[in-house]
């Protein structure tokens, strides 16, 4: 019974997927802890930062951000079930003081306090994003961003990640 019960929440999980993909949205397709390192690296967080990410899935980059460069970190992610993980990694790695999930959609959610935005999403949704975070986000404010870019931003540098580019930005 509770197998049957698995492989039905496996195929709901899948079938969205599959939609989101063909609509040209972000699936969740976790980042190599060493890309993640290298992307914070290279946007020089720090213990003064606050770095969101935008669609945290299991929540690494704010368990690195924190752990590793001492920053706080939000993390936003519209899959209940994908927040739900973020919390108990985040409990886990007792790093409730320093990180904050909050399960919704990051185009309805503040982002004027960031210092540093994390962004693995879609060539169609960074597009999209572009107005808000241009309308939201400080001066100085940096954006690092895997495999695609925000077109209308001052691009610091592309430095390679892995098999793909990745992209800071400053606001």
């Amino acid at each position: 019974m509770i197998w049957q019960i698995l492989l039905i929440l496996l195929t709901i999980i899948l079938l969205k997927t599959w939609i989101d993909l063909i609509r040209g949205e972000a699936i969740f397709v976790p980042l190599p802890r060493n890309t993640i390192r290298k992307m914070l690296k290279e946007a020089k967080v720090s213990s003064k930062d606050l770095v969101f990410d935008l669609g945290c899935g299991d929540g690494r980059v704010l368990i690195i951000a924190a752990k590793e460069f001492g920053a706080k970190a939000v993390g936003i992610e519209k899959s209940w079930i994908l927040s739900k993980i973020c919390e108990w990694r985040i409990k886990k790695e007792r790093l409730e003081k320093k990180v904050k999930i909050i399960n919704g959609d990051f185009f309805r959610q503040d982002l004027r306090r960031a210092t540093v935005v994390f962004a693995y999403l879609s060539k169609k949704i960074n597009k999209k994003l572009e107005p808000k975070l241009k309308k939201e986000l400080k001066r100085g404010t940096r954006i690092v961003s895997a495999s695609h870019e925000f077109k209308s931003f001052k691009l610091v540098k592309k430095f390679k990640t892995g098999h793909f580019y990745s992209y800071l930005y400053l606001v």
